[in-house]
């Protein structure tokens, strides 16, 4: 009975496996199959073969001292002993690489955590805390230039000049945004204990359980917060997460006029402000719970339509979407797998010593 029971536990295991394998690989490549549907694939792998070289190499380098921005933001944010900033820098290259793999960046979290924990010894709930606040400042930060660029894109910079609103009522707006994204940063802490008694409730006093030992641990991150906050860098942190925010969108803007120089596309290219709207609604759009490998064909998906309802044109857009996804994944996933072998390389000799 045992033995039959055992088997049939393992074909159940392997058919969840393959579902999860399969399902994901059907939805990527349908999405893919509707995206390209009347257009060439030939034509789509040639011009990102065509792409400008130097823009290219510098869509690199932002992109890589945007990373090291973020790895001296969960440096500035962690609590001391910190660890060198290679190995943050290292761990920064592995998390940011799996963000996209399932919604939530939760592969992201965890690796991270993880490597923090195990590679160099920060305590779990610090990690923890430190990503959690740095993902709080993304989106904190992403509310002002959204606004702006929305303004700007459908409003002052529009063809017929259709919008009203001047650029002081702009900047007014966007200074209030500020203002309420510091004041949701301070009271980060407190809202993560406010939240830790749900779970507290849910447990009844039984301090063993699962509620209770997860209201624990939100209560642990929550400290760690208040521990970020009592150390006075809060407004270097959104200064830095500004920068951070801004270095990405120019990255992206080099890399889509590498794309499109490259294939001598001759219709409007998006900007810097179209970028901000397509990539905050096609990253929107990615956090759905919706299975895909990677977010392949959803990613692509979210920014040709943003871009055509936007008045780009379909080959444009598509080119422009399949381009920056594959080539800012297999950038990312390069130099996670450099940090990887940094990583071990250097552990092993630690221990050699």
């Amino acid at each position: 009975m045992s033995a039959s029971f055992a088997k049939k536990t393992a074909g159940q295991k392997r058919g969840r496996t393959l579902t999860a394998i399969i399902i994901p690989t059907a939805v990527s490549v349908v999405l893919v199959w509707l995206l390209m549907r009347g257009l060439s694939w030939q034509g789509l792998v040639q011009s990102i073969l065509s792409a400008s070289s130097w823009r290219l190499a510098l869509y690199a380098l932002i992109a890589l001292a945007v990373l090291w921005l973020r790895a001296a933001r969960f440096r500035m944010a962690l609590p001391a002993p910190k660890p060198a900033a290679g190995q943050i820098f290292g761990a920064t290259l592995v998390q940011n690489a799996l963000g996209d793999l399932v919604p939530a960046r939760l592969a992201s979290l965890g690796s991270y955590v993880w490597l923090m924990n195990r590679r160099f010894s920060v305590a779990t709930e610090s990690a923890a805390a430190t990503f959690i606040v740095s993902f709080v400042f993304d989106l904190l930060t992403l509310g002002p230039l959204l606004l702006l660029a929305t303004a700007v894109r459908f409003g002052i910079a529009a063809p017929q000049g259709g919008s009203s609103l001047s650029l002081g009522w702009i900047a007014a707006f966007a200074l209030i945004f500020f203002a309420a994204s510091a004041a949701a940063a301070w009271w980060l802490g407190p809202l993560t204990r406010w939240f830790a008694g749900m779970p507290r409730a849910l447990a009844r006093g039984r301090e063993n359980s699962v509620w209770a030992r997860g209201a624990a641990f939100l209560e642990r991150i929550a400290m760690s917060m208040e521990i970020v906050r009592g150390q006075g860098i809060l407004p270097r942190l959104l200064a830095l997460s500004l920068a951070i925010r801004v270095g990405k969108y120019a990255a992206l803007l080099a890399l889509t006029e590498a794309l499109l120089v490259g294939a001598g596309v001759t219709a409007p290219h998006p900007n810097f402000w179209d970028l901000i709207i397509g990539v905050s609604a096609t990253e929107l759009i990615a956090t759905l719970p919706i299975p895909a490998i990677g977010q392949f064909g959803v990613w692509e998906g979210g920014m040709v339509g943003v871009l055509v309802m936007m008045g780009f044109p379909r080959e444009t857009a598509t080119l422009v979407a399949f381009g920056v996804h594959g080539i800012t994944t297999a950038y990312e996933y390069l130099l996670a797998l450099l940090a990887l072998a940094g990583l071990i390389v250097f552990s092993r000799r630690g221990k050699g010593r």
